[in-house]
């Protein structure tokens, strides 16, 4: 062998070269290999993070504002997408010696427009017991200051401090409690700087009934806006060594600290009110009580969908009023139960009365019926007024909705000169019979009268005008008349209330008035020679001296309009509820010892919210039942009814309480904005009674109860065997019942 490589030694040495040189070759490869693979493994996490980086850089882009005004000493301005949203932030400067849970800081922490941030830095046991050993020689100190000065008082309140600090170390030591640094921050905004005082000042105000001092964080605006952000981080601001954060640091203990707990109380529980269902949330039971001392009003609006329970619980309601509190309720019944109203049932339940406006009742309501009011102040006791101007204005409301009716709005100059024409008749007739604004005795004449089925003579209360009054000096007026522009009034008025009279002959060209008995007599021709024209009403539910009296010892009188035709109901409507107005809500006297709890329910109320005189007329009515100690209850069937002008928008809005069932999903935006609620209690609502498909009666009746911004859900229960006679309006549930 060694031969052989002797004689091919060069070779040998070339092949030797050969094989380094391949190993060399291929190291150098798999280095390379190793490097670019290297290399690749670490570029993907640097792509991702700089397409993260983008990411959070465009999210960022987007929710951030354009621009803020950090120049400004006691607020910051934020400019955001060209409007300027001003910025205050406030901390608490001190805290009460005791905190009650879920009573001290919600209020504060649920402040409309406030965001709240809460910093928790928990203090280990070492350091806390530290914190309060100095707090004892501190304390001690003091106490040996206070025997050389011979400050009784001084050394008093300094063992008291020392007992109570003494008993927090002890407890801290023995790890039964332990201590925590807090920090509050509340940042509220507004649109202007006007606006932002306003809502400082009354934040400052709720914080000091809960006996919280709030100071504001000056100079230090700009980095409390950015400490309040989600970023779990305090901003701080320097000079030199100095540092701080603005924020005050608070010493709370496990048990004060959990009440700081946003927590607000789900009970709903009026101490006098009725038992009406169950807390859909905690299965207590709910009491509500109208007259509750905390309203600042007593109306009540009631919103829902067919078929939800709506009208059930307005009957439970007063059933339930009247046996527990003995409160009166008059009703205008405008839904049909067969032929009869649906609240006829609850009516003879309660020995009440029944009045049915329809042809041929017999029963009238006189739109002239007029009463004195009795008033009451601390210095001169009860006395009586007569509002006769206003009753001009109510009564001309009237009249305008029977000459208009349903009809499209007129011109302007035409409505104008109708009013004029029937604003002189009312008070025309008013002066010819002696009755006086504001004169008592007016309203009354010396004869004989009935008076609880006797007849007495004395002074008695004069008849009223009637319908046929008006239309009679109506057609005087209009013979004669010389005005161009009343002409067309003149005819309008006349023609829409022809069938509005109960019976009237007269002649058209002398203004002769004919009785019946001269009619029957066979008279047709007046003594001028021209032919007598006889008028006879279909529609005189209104023409007469009134015969439906709302007794004072009937604790429900239901009117019930349901047999009218539809296109007629919203035109009694407002009839019925201008006579209650006057008949049964004036009547309830101001003076204290001597005031009921009266009640009005209007159904299907949203039918006359397209008339401009019927709102008038209701918004009148509203204003007088809340002077009056009188709830006026309305119903429609969306709550967005009420969004439809000005005076019905106040009645929702000075509703003590409002009862909120199903809503239509396409109403969520406009109710959670009147409602103020948030977007959990919205979807709540509109999911109200379950699925309408389903045929299971076990949610119908559920209903969002918002009194006075609190928010209660609750299950409205009924008693089957006592209630359902009159509570049921389901003709399937009727007729299983009878079956």
């Amino acid at each position: 062998m060694r031969e052989i490589i002797l004689q091919h030694k060069e070779s040998f040495l070339v092949g030797i070269g050969a094989l380094l040189l391949m190993s060399l070759v291929l190291a150098i490869i798999i280095i390379l290999r190793m490097y670019t693979k290297k290399n690749t493994s670490e570029k993907k996490p640097e792509e991702k993070k700089e397409k993260k980086k983008e990411k959070i850089s465009e999210a960022r882009r987007i929710v951030c504002p354009d621009g803020i005004n950090p120049n400004p000493l006691s607020y910051t301005v934020i400019h955001d997408a060209g409007h300027d949203v001003y910025v205050r932030s406030l901390t608490i400067d001190s805290l009460p010696k005791r905190t009650v849970f879920a009573t001290t800081f919600p209020s504060l922490f649920n402040f409309d427009r406030v965001t709240t941030s809460v910093f928790i830095e928990p203090l280990g046991e070492g350091r806390a017991s530290h914190l309060l050993d100095g707090r004892i020689v501190e304390i001690e100190t003091n106490m040996i200051t206070a025997e050389k000065n011979a400050d009784r008082n001084q050394l008093r309140k300094l063992n008291a401090k020392l007992r109570d600090t003494e008993s927090w170390a002890q407890r801290i030591e023995t790890g039964d409690n332990s201590l925590y640094h807090v920090y509050f921050l509340f940042v509220l905004m507004a649109d202007s700087l006007e606006q932002l005082n306003r809502r400082t000042d009354a934040f400052r105000n709720l914080a000091k009934e809960k006996r919280i001092t709030l100071s504001c964080c000056y100079s230090l605006q700009a980095e409390s806006y950015l400490t309040g952000m989600p970023l779990m981080y305090r901003y701080s601001a320097s000079i030199g060594p100095a540092k701080t954060a603005g924020l005050k640091r608070h010493t709370m203990d496990k048990l004060s600290l959990a009440s700081i707990f946003n927590h607000t109380q789900d009970s709903f529980f009026h101490e006098h009110g009725i038992i009406i269902g169950r807390n859909m949330n905690t299965g207590m039971p709910v009491a509500f009580d109208v007259y509750e001392k905390k309203h600042n009003g007593y109306n009540m609006v009631f919103a829902g969908m067919t078929g939800t329970g709506k009208s059930a619980c307005m009957k439970i309601l007063a059933s339930r009023y009247i046996t527990k509190n003995g409160y009166r309720f008059v009703c205008i019944d405008s839904q049909s139960k067969g032929n009869r109203g649906e609240y006829a049932m609850l009516t003879d339940i309660m020995c009440g009365t029944n009045f049915e406006i329809k042809s041929n009742a017999g029963n009238i309501m006189n739109i002239f019926d007029l009463d004195k009011e009795e008033e009451w102040s601390e210095l001169n006791g009860s006395y009586e007024v007569l509002r006769l101007q206003d009753k001009i204005a109510n009564a001309k409301s009237d009249m305008m909705t029977l000459i208009q009716g349903n009809k499209e709005p007129a011109e302007f100059s035409l409505v104008t000169h109708i009013e004029r024409i029937v604003t002189d008749i009312i008070t025309e007739m008013y002066e010819e019979r002696g009755i006086y604004d504001n004169v008592v005795e007016s309203l009354y004449e010396s004869g004989k009268g009935l008076r609880n089925g006797v007849i007495t003579s004395g002074k008695i209360r004069k008849k009223m005008p009637v319908l046929t009054d008006f239309y009679k000096k109506a057609l005087e007026k209009n013979k004669g008349n010389r005005i161009a522009e009343h002409r067309k009034a003149y005819r309008i008025i006349l023609d829409s209330l022809k069938d509005r009279v109960k019976e009237l002959y007269y002649c058209p060209e002398c203004i002769q008035f004919y009785s019946r008995e001269e009619w029957d007599g066979g008279t047709r021709n007046c003594s001028c020679g021209a032919e007598i024209k006889k008028i006879v009403g279909s529609k005189a539910y209104y023409d007469g001296q009134s015969t439906v009296k709302i007794k004072e010892n009937e604790h429900f009188t239901n009117i019930d309009i349901s047999q009218l035709p539809e296109m007629e109901r919203p035109i009694a409507r407002q009839i019925s509820l201008s006579f209650l107005n006057e008949q049964f809500i004036k009547t309830n006297a101001t003076n204290p010892q001597k005031t009921e709890c009266l009640a009005v329910i209007v159904d299907e109320v949203h039918e006359n919210f397209g008339m401009k005189s019927a709102v008038a007329s209701l918004d009148y009515v509203a204003r007088t039942s809340r002077k009056r100690l009188v709830s006026l209850w309305t119903a429609t069937q969306a709550l967005k009814d009420y969004d439809c002008c000005r005076e019905t928008e106040a009645l929702l809005k000075q509703s003590a309480a409002k009862f909120v069932f199903k809503q239509s999903y396409s109403d969520r935006k406009w109710v959670q904005e009147a409602l103020n609620l948030t977007n959990g209690q919205i979807d709540r609502v509109l999911e109200l009674g379950g699925d309408p498909q389903d045929n299971s009666e076990n949610r119908k009746g559920e209903v969002c109860i918002v009194d006075n911004g609190k928010i209660c859900f609750c299950k409205i229960d009924y008693l089957k065997t006592a209630e359902a006679v009159f509570v049921e309006t389901d003709p399937r549930i009727i007729q299983e019942m009878y079956a």
